[in-house]
């Protein structure tokens, strides 16, 4: 069995600041344990929800923004601690090691050489991680190095958005997705670039047809338009089952895909 665990659904700089959704990423389990995206709040949360970070086989960072590195060098030396430290992945977009127009490095030097391996992954790469298979699918966004993923588990595709806008070229690699995780930063049809809007989110799952979409990186335009009825209404329009990431939401991945939501939501309170 696959297992997909959320650390929060929010994205963008507001939501970063006011932390109501959390922008912690998300980890997938099984025989290897990856934390893609840990933006603010990701090791927090991992104690919260019992999520040990010194257990991670790999941190994966999709481009050089702090909503998705900002917590990544405190994983890094967290899964460095063990004497297995030498097979430890950090796999990353090109800005995550190296600068380039004016991003990056997200991460540091010192924490690249922690690390066992570092994989920088242009977009459309692919990386063999211990038998899990994770290739980089194309973006199109602010960071031109960005990345999103499909990553082959035993229980199936998993595919990943980053951040993006739509173009038609998205698609590519993610027509075999069982869960489909996209980054949805606007609700209806209020669409601003390198982002994708709900209704883009429709027009993807039409053409995909996964078994679930998980949404996630949902900026403050959310708050207005709650996430749960912004996902009712993609689902409605789509016929794809439709879920926001809330902090402590699991997937469970096997014959079928089990949804297992929180008992409860952790809160951050605003702080101005």
């Amino acid at each position: 069995m696959t297992k997909l665990i959320f650390l929060g659904c929010g994205g963008g700089r507001h939501q970063t600041i006011d932390q109501k959704f959390g922008t912690g990423g998300f980890r997938i389990h099984e025989n290897q344990k990856l934390h893609v995206d840990p933006g603010p709040g990701s090791i927090l949360l991992s104690r919260q929800l019992d999520l040990d970070p010194r257990n991670l086989d790999s941190v994966i960072v999709t481009h050089a923004h702090p909503d998705h590195y900002a917590d990544a060098e405190i994983l890094v030396e967290a899964m460095n601690q063990s004497k297995k430290s030498n097979s430890k992945a950090l796999i990353g977009s090109e800005t995550v090691f190296q600068e380039k127009e004016d991003l990056g490095p997200a991460i540091s030097k010192y924490h690249q050489r922690k690390s066992g391996l570092t994989v920088p992954m242009k977009q459309n790469d692919t990386f063999d991680l211990n038998g899990m298979k994770i290739n980089s699918t194309p973006t199109k966004h602010t960071d031109p190095t960005g990345i999103g993923l499909t990553i082959q588990t035993e229980s199936g595709v998993i595919g990943y958005s980053g951040d993006t806008e739509y173009f038609d070229e998205l698609l590519d690699g993610f027509e075999d997705a069982r869960v489909l995780i996209l980054n949805v930063t606007r609700p209806g049809k209020k669409r601003i670039p390198g982002h994708l809007c709900s209704e883009d989110a429709i027009k993807i799952l039409e053409e995909v047809e996964p078994e679930l979409c998980v949404m996630l990186h949902m900026g403050m335009l959310f708050l207005r338009e709650s996430p749960k009825e912004q996902s009712n209404w993609i689902e409605s329009e789509s016929g794809v089952n439709t879920i926001p990431g809330y902090i402590g939401t699991e997937v469970n991945m096997n014959e079928k895909i089990e949804v297992k939501r929180p008992s409860k939501q952790f809160k951050v309170d605003r702080f101005y």
